[in-house]
This record gives C-alpha cells, sequence and structure tokens, in this order.
C-alpha cells in the first residue's frame, strides 16, 4: 500500500512515547471505516512488549485491520498499548474520542472472542507453540514472529495445527518482503550470478543489542542498549502488574529477575536459543531461499564450534559460533557470527553481499540487471510490506510469503546448531523425514523442551 500521510507523530502520545513507532496510514479509516467491516480483519495482539507493538504499529498502518484486542502478562504493557490503539483511532473521529480495544492478560479469553479473525504474536520464544496452536484451534488467522518455535518438535506441531485448522499463518521473517534482498534471491535463482559456489550467513554475537533505529524505542522496556546487559541476577520480588508464572507458562521455574525477562529472555536456553534462533528467520531464511532448500530440513550440522561464557549464570546460549548445515541435494549453508552480519552469495560469474543497510556487487553488471517480474520469487505489488501480505492474504484466503511450512524448516538449522553446541558436537546427522537425530544418544535430551504442568503440546 502506498503510504499517504503521517497519522500523527508518538512525541504527542503520553501512554508511550518512546515505545512505539511511528504510523504511516494508508487512509483515514474514521469511526466508521474507509474500509466496509466485511473486507476488514479484526486483530488482537498476543505479548505487547517491544515487538509486539512495532508489529502492531505496522498493522495498524493499514486501512484493512482494526486492532480490537491487547494480551499480555504485563500489566502496564497492555495497558500502555490500548492506551496508544485508542488514542490513534480517536484522532481519526470527528468527536476525538474512541473505545473499542479490550485489555486480557489470559490469551485463551482474547481468542474465545468470535469477532477477532486473527491475531499477531510477539510474547517470548519459549511460548510461540503454545500461542499458535490455540489460536489455529480457535480459528484465527495467524502472524507470529519468528522463531516459529522453540525446538523441531514444537514447529512440527505447530504446522500440523495451522494445516488442520486451514488458517493463514505468516511468520515474521520480514527480509522476504524487502526488496534488497529479493533482489539477491532473484539474482541467484534467475541464474545471473552464475553457478553458485558458496553461501555464507553472518549473524550477530552474543548479546550485540544495538538496535538499528537507537536505544530510546526499548528503553522503557529495559531491552536494548550500547552495554551489555547485566551477566548475573539474584532473585528479586516480581513487580507488581507483571503475572510472572504466565510469563514463565511451560518453561523452568526460573526465579525472577529483571535482566531475565522481557527482552533478555533471548539469552537463556529456558526461553529462547540466543543470536541464532533469534536471527535464523532473517538472514538464514534468506540464504535458504538463494539455494531452494527453504522447504527442506538439514540432514546434517558440521564443523560446528561455539563458545560459551563461563561467567554468566543467567544466560547460557552461544557466544561466538559457527556450523555448516548440509542438505541432501548438496547444498551447504555456512553461518559464522565471525562474518560481516548478512548474507554472502558467490557465484561464477560474481558475487553479492546484502543486510539491512548495504548491497554490494563485485561486478557492476550485475546491478543493471532488469529482473522480468514473471521471473521474480515474490512481487510487492508497490511498497506492499510483510503486515500487509499477511493481511491480504487473511482475507483472500492465500498463502503469504513466509508460511509455516517454511519456518518449520529454515529454523531446524537453527535448532540442529545449538543441540550441537549443547552436546559439544562437531557434527551431528538428522533424518528430515521422521525428524529425528541420527545416532546421537548424547543428544537427543536437547531436542525437546519438557513443557511445565499444565502444559504440553498435542499429540
Amino acid at each position: 500500500m502506498i503510504r499517504r500521510h503521517f497519522l500523527k507523530t508518538l512525541a504527542t502520545t503520553s501512554a508511550a512515547a518512546v515505545t512505539f513507532p511511528s504510523i504511516v496510514r494508508a487512509q483515514t479509516l474514521g469511526l466508521g471505516g474507509g474500509v466496509s467491516p466485511a473486507n476488514r480483519l479484526n486483530l488482537g495482539i498476543i505479548g505487547a512488549g517491544l515487538q509486539g507493538r512495532v508489529i502492531m504499529t505496522s498493522a495498524m498502518a493499514n486501512a484493512a485491520a482494526r486492532i480490537v484486542a491487547v494480551c499480555d502478562v504485563d500489566k502496564q504493557h497492555r495497558a500502555q498499548t490500548r492506551q496508544f490503539v485508542e488514542e490513534t483511532y480517536a484522532s481519526e473521529t470527528d468527536s476525538g474520542t474512541y473505545r473499542g480495544c479490550d485489555e486480557y492478560g489470559d490469551m485463551r479469553e482474547l481468542l474465545a472472542r468470535p469477532d477477532i479473525d486473527a491475531v499477531l504474536i510477539a510474547s517470548p520464544e519459549h511460548w510461540h507453540a503454545l500461542h499458535v496452536i490455540h489460536a489455529a484451534r480457535a480459528g484465527k488467522h495467524i502472524y507470529c514472529e519468528k522463531p516459529s518455535g522453540a525446538s523441531i518438535p514444537e514447529t512440527r506441531a505447530m504446522l500440523d495445527a495451522v494445516r488442520a485448522s486451514g488458517v493463514v499463518c505468516q511468520i515474521g521473517s520480514q527480509q522476504r518482503s524487502m526488496v534488497n534482498y529479493l533482489r539477491v534471491i532473484d539474482l541467484a535463482r534467475g541464474g545471473y550470478l552464475g553457478g553458485i559456489t558458496r553461501v555464507r550467513v553472518g549473524l550477530p554475537r552474543y548479546m550485540n543489542v544495538r538496535p538499528a533505529g537507537g536505544a530510546g524505542l526499548a528503553a522503557s522496556l529495559g531491552g536494548y542498549s550500547d552495554e551489555p546487559p547485566p551477566r548475573s541476577g539474584a532473585p528479586e520480588p516480581v513487580p507488581p502488574g507483571l503475572d510472572y508464572e504466565t510469563w514463565l507458562g511451560p518453561a523452568e521455574p526460573l526465579p525472577y529477575c529483571k535482566a531475565r525477562v522481557h527482552y533478555h529472555w533471548r539469552w537463556n536456553y529456558a526461553f529462547g536459543g540466543g543470536r541464532i534462533t533469534d536471527w535464523v528467520g532473517h538472514h538464514y531464511d534468506s540464504a535458504a531461499l538463494v539455494l531452494r532448500v527453504n522447504d527442506r530440513m538439514p540432514v546434517a550440522i558440521r564443523n560446528a564450534t561455539a563458545r560459551f561464557l563461563d561467567d554468566t549464570p543467567l544466560y547460557n546460549t552461544a557466544s561466538d559460533y559457527a556450523f555448516e548445515a548440509h542438505y541432501d541435494n548438496d547444498a551447504v549453508i555456512e553461518v559464522s557470527s565471525a562474518l560481516r552480519e548478512g548474507v554472502h552469495v558467490d557465484g561464477t560469474e560474481g558475487s553479492v553481499f546484502v543486510n539491512r543497510s548495504a548491497l554490494e556487487y563485485t561486478d557492476p553488471r550485475l546491478r543493471r540487471v532488469q529482473i522480468p517480474s514473471h521471473r521474480a520469487l515474490f512481487r510487492l505489488d508497490g511498497a506492499r510490506g510483510h503486515m500487509d501480505d499477511f493481511i491480504a492474504c487473511a482475507l483472500k484466503g492465500a498463502t503469504p510469503r513466509a508460511p509455516m511450512s517454511d519456518a518449520h524448516c529454515v529454523t531446524a538449522a537453527a535448532h540442529l546448531a545449538n543441540i550441537a553446541f549443547r552436546a559439544g558436537r562437531r557434527e551431528l546427522r538428522f533424518d528430515p523425514v521422521a525428524e529425528q537425530l541420527v545416532d546421537a544418544p548424547d543428544a537427543v535430551r536437547y531436542f525437546q523442551r519438557v513443557m511445565r504442568a499444565p502444559w504440553t503440546l498435542p499429540a
């Protein structure tokens, strides 16, 4: 959609001046809506932290969506988010008032509402599987942040639930909707680089938490900063308004401390998989599309190395790491935290590098290549972004750019690499048909998370 004007700037929003991105509206909705209710999605938000607010504002920029509910275990987060939603929609009305966004602390109450068509899920990684499965069973279309799930069995259960329900599910691999990444993918798949000889992926190092947009965006969430987060933390009283028991959910019952929750859950295997799972749905996903292995799982992880910091009892994910993901069609994707962050593609007739701030060619000829629309992997239809693609697909019942089926396969590489690191293995073999480790009894205990009662995966 073509954005026409700024709806408002967030400096005038009292609830969260530094915690919401600005919104550029495609058109003014008005109370009655510039889009008929029959052609509009009513959305609920599950997880109103930093990324939840980012994707929510992206949805609010689309006139075909309306936020009607927000769910979060942090009372302050959900109150701020509801207030922002209502103030935003109120600015579009003649009366200057709007009341139409409800708050929930339990996602099951939100999912029980028959008027909600779809949900945006931005909860911590250890909750993704349960949130997606419950949403699919409730018949809600789903936009879920990456990584899709916290283990291969979890992403399998998610995929099965999505397929059984027939809902649309888009994973937040936003680079599938970014022009520079799509150009590199199309150049490689279209033969413009000649034969592909090597694909390498540079991922962030441990706790490299400086955000592209500056530290202010997440300051109130205790997230991004120029300094690394504290590496140890004594148990602290749970702050008022935070339902920490529900935040833990299926994870092991570790005591509360501020440095464990919100953004920093990523650095503990109880809740996330470190930078590898944090970015597998981005740079690695693009590399998988380059080599056409986005719909298959690796058969082996090789040359796996990892360094763990020994002075961080609070955080235990890999600090520096490298591995190769091998596929049954002889494709290999090399990953390293020592590489420049982005996707490096080498071909017999030229090489390209891409990340979110650069697109570089070894041969100026490649810059001039015009790729015919019929040879493009995805057509962006003007400036249509990742959230717009989800909303359009949910309204039409179409397949989105980043379906759960691809995420199940792509995310497997990160989970297998983490298993190899934790088991101290240089190599790990995997059967992609049975979706089981091969001859690795010492690594089996890392294959699937044990969910804490009463939560469990479906059989």
